[in-house]
């Protein structure tokens, strides 16, 4: 009798592992597919472009303002997605957050962006993109393993599609791109790698290399003489007419700020802008602030001595009337939320928009 009980709790051991490898293997089959997606996807937006029919977007549908000479990129409010790349991911991998974190961590992930090409032709002129290094690849993806699929996993196709949205729309507003990259639940993908210095070195020279002139860099800003914070505070930003067509990168702050602005003595001749929180605004560097609360004095004063300020509409895929109206007082310049119309699973009636049903529009304050 003891002899059976043991076999039959062996068997029920073995079936439980053979269940859990069977999940984790599904999960994994996620980003195969997705890579797959993409791949397919990249040759579609090319034959696309190809067509004699193809007609760039109007970005002047999209502002509530006549674009003139005179506006500067800090004098603009943009409304920009947030985790740009993701999809919505499978009740497997939501379950393994609910049981890890919280079922209200999980059900905050509920959310999936259409393509690159599809939000630019909504007219969303700011993203978030998650970075992670994976053996020798970069991939944008949220929570390795259980919130992983993604519409745009090869960082590098992500880059050529950008690109082509670009080239084939040279006069499109700039797009600002806010990248953090990751290091956070590596144990989920033994295949995960922490960056060291010559892989920020490799991530700048891939940007570089696939955007080209349609990049907009900190040192295309600056004189020799000055610093890129002494230039916001002497010159101010660029107009945005004199930015059409271009493309800017931001690393979010983070645990990778110090080391990747050490790549260059002078830290203004990175691909990317590095941005900050307000504690640190005395850098030389400094340019792009995150600062996600909606606290309308802070961010003032903060816009006063010439930053660009990224912070949040919403939170946890709930609107909050009051925090809505908090960050367009504040006079933040990019307005992320995930209630935008680039998503490929909102009803349009729960998504938001700025002045006159506007994506972007000047600032008041």
């Amino acid at each position: 009798m003891i002899l059976k009980w043991l076999k039959i709790l062996l068997l029920s051991v073995l079936s439980l592992v053979a269940l859990f490898v069977l999940i984790v293997i599904r999960l994994y089959a996620i980003k195969i597919n997705d890579i797959r997606l993409q791949n397919k996807h990249m040759n579609e937006i090319a034959l696309m472009y190809q067509n004699d029919q193809y007609q760039p977007i109007e970005d002047t549908e999209f502002l509530n303002f006549e674009l003139t000479d005179d506006i500067k990129l800090n004098e603009i409010q943009m409304l920009a997605s947030h985790n740009s790349y993701k999809k919505r991911g499978v009740p497997l991998g939501k379950l393994f957050i609910g049981l890890g974190d919280s079922f209200e961590e999980a059900n905050a992930l509920k959310y999936g962006y259409q393509d690159l090409t599809s939000q630019f032709a909504l007219g969303i002129r700011s993203m978030e993109f998650d970075l992670r290094l994976r053996k020798t690849s970069f991939m944008l993806t949220h929570v390795p393993l259980v919130d992983n699929s993604s519409i745009a996993p090869d960082f590098s196709q992500a880059l050529e599609e950008m690109k082509l949205y670009s080239s084939h729309n040279p006069n499109h507003l700039p797009i600002i791109i806010l990248m953090e990259i990751k290091d956070d639940w590596m144990i989920l993908d033994h295949a995960l790698q922490v960056m060291d210095t010559t892989d920020l070195e490799n991530l700048d020279a891939l940007i570089r290399l696939k955007l080209g002139n349609t990049l907009f860099t900190p040192s295309q800003m600056t004189s020799e003489d000055k610093t890129l914070k002494e230039t916001i505070e002497t010159e101010g930003w660029p107009t945005v007419s004199s930015l059409l067509g271009k493309i800017i990168f931001v690393l979010h702050p983070g645990s990778f700020t110090d080391r990747y602005a050490s790549l260059d003595s002078s830290n203004q001749s990175q691909a990317m802008f590095i941005g900050l929180y307000h504690t640190m605004l005395d850098r030389a560097y400094a340019s792009f602030v995150v600062h996600n609360e909606p606290e309308v004095e802070t961010i003032q004063n903060m816009i006063s001595a010439g930053f660009i300020v990224r912070t949040r509409l919403d939170d946890r895929l709930v609107f909050d009337e009051d925090r809505y109206q908090r960050a367009l007082q504040s006079g933040a310049q990019i307005l992320t939320t995930d209630l935008i119309i680039g998503r490929s699973d909102i009803k349009i009636d729960d998504v938001i928009y700025l002045d006159d049903r506007k994506m972007i529009i000047i600032r008041e304050n």
